[in-house]
């Protein structure tokens, strides 16, 4: 299974999964730039930029552990290029990551998993 088809199909499955928790989805694979958000939700008022990480295999670690700091800048910026062309500059907004286990199907939320830097 390619990364790439690894990828998509995490995306698909954390999308699913946040609408059955009522998040409404704004767009899917947001780019600015080289910068790419996998999904923009709406939790009630508040912006969500979602991160998901799937694996089908964790020798390496855990799927949250590959947003570092520097990815973490990345959809900062690309958050705001989202923000500011969207004129939704006033709105809450949040950062989330969501893990996919394709293996088992497990799902992990992290809501406001880290702030804008």
């Amino acid at each position: 299974m390619s990364t790439t088809s690894i990828g998509r199909g995490g995306e698909a499955l954390a999308k699913e999964y946040l609408e059955r928790l009522g998040y409404e989805t704004l767009r899917q694979n947001y780019r600015s730039g080289p910068r790419e958000i996998d999904l923009v939700m709406r939790d009630g008022e508040t912006i969500v930029f979602v991160e998901v990480k799937a694996r089908s295999k964790t020798n390496y670690g855990t799927p949250g552990e590959f947003v570092t700091r520097a990815k973490q800048h990345q959809l900062t910026l690309a958050a705001q290029a989202y923000l500011l062309q969207e004129n939704r500059t006033d709105c809450p907004a949040r950062f989330d990551v969501v893990e996919v286990y394709l293996a088992c199907g497990e799902i992990q939320h992290f809501s406001n998993a880290f702030f804008a830097c």
